[in-house]
C-alpha cells in the first residue's frame, strides 16, 4: 500500500480539466482511489480526514492561495508532509512557463515534499526538460487528454494502452521518488 497518497497539483495556469485528464490516466496505472479535492476547502479539515488508502488526489485550483488565515494548500501539505507532483502545461513555443520554477522554489521554501514536475501535453523534448533544472518526473501526451473526453470508455483505455510505457516510466520515477523520501 503506498500512503500518504501523492497530491497532484496545477503549476501555472493550465485549465483544470486538461490537468485533470492527465491525472485520471496516471491514476489508472497507480491504483487505487483517485481524490478530487479543491483549493477553495479549508486544507487542515480535509488533510485530517485524508482517508489512509492507495491511490491520488488532484487539488484543482491555485494551491498557493492564501486563505482567509492567511495559509495555503501548498504550506499545508509542507506541514503535513504530504508528497507532492506540479503539473505543468508547455507555451504553444514549447517552452515551460516560468511559473513551473516559481512553484518549486515555493515547494522547497515550504518544505512540501515534492517528488517532481509533470508536464501534461505538448511535445516532450528530454534535453531541453533536463536543462531547465527542474525535477521532471516525466510527460503525459496531450493525445490522452483528448481521448479522455472519448464517448466510448474503450477509445479511452486503447489510448492509455498506446502510451502505457510513458505512464509506466511516471509511475516508476514518481515511487523511486516518494520512497527516497522516506514518507
Amino acid at each position: 500500500m503506498i500512503s500518504p497518497m501523492p497530491f497532484f497539483i496545477g503549476a501555472g495556469q493550465a485549465p483544470d480539466t486538461k490537468l485533470n485528464s492527465g491525472v485520471i490516466a496516471l491514476s489508472k496505472f497507480w491504483g487505487g482511489e483517485l481524490i478530487e479535492l479543491s483549493c477553495f476547502e479549508p486544507p487542515a479539515q480535509i488533510l485530517n480526514a485524508l482517508p489512509n488508502k492507495e491511490g491520488l488526489a488532484h487539488l484543482k485550483g491555485d494551491a498557493a492561495l492564501a486563505h482567509s488565515n492567511g495559509s495555503s494548500w501548498l504550506e499545508a501539505l509542507g506541514a503535513w508532509r504530504q508528497p507532492t507532483v506540479l503539473m505543468v502545461m508547455p507555451l504553444i513555443s514549447g517552452d515551460i512557463p516560468g511559473l513551473a520554477a516559481a512553484y518549486v522554489a515555493l515547494c522547497k521554501e515550504l518544505r512540501v515534499p515534492l517528488l517532481g514536475v509533470l508536464q501534461v501535453g505538448g511535445q516532450w523534448n528530454r534535453n531541453q526538460r533536463i536543462n531547465d533544472g527542474l525535477p521532471w518526473c516525466g510527460w503525459i501526451p496531450l493525445e490522452v487528454e483528448l481521448e479522455s473526453k472519448a464517448k466510448k470508455k474503450d477509445d479511452f483505455e486503447n489510448c492509455l494502452g498506446n502510451h502505457e510505457f510513458i505512464f509506466e516510466e511516471v509511475k516508476a520515477t514518481l515511487l523511486r521518488r516518494f520512497y527516497t523520501l522516506g514518507l
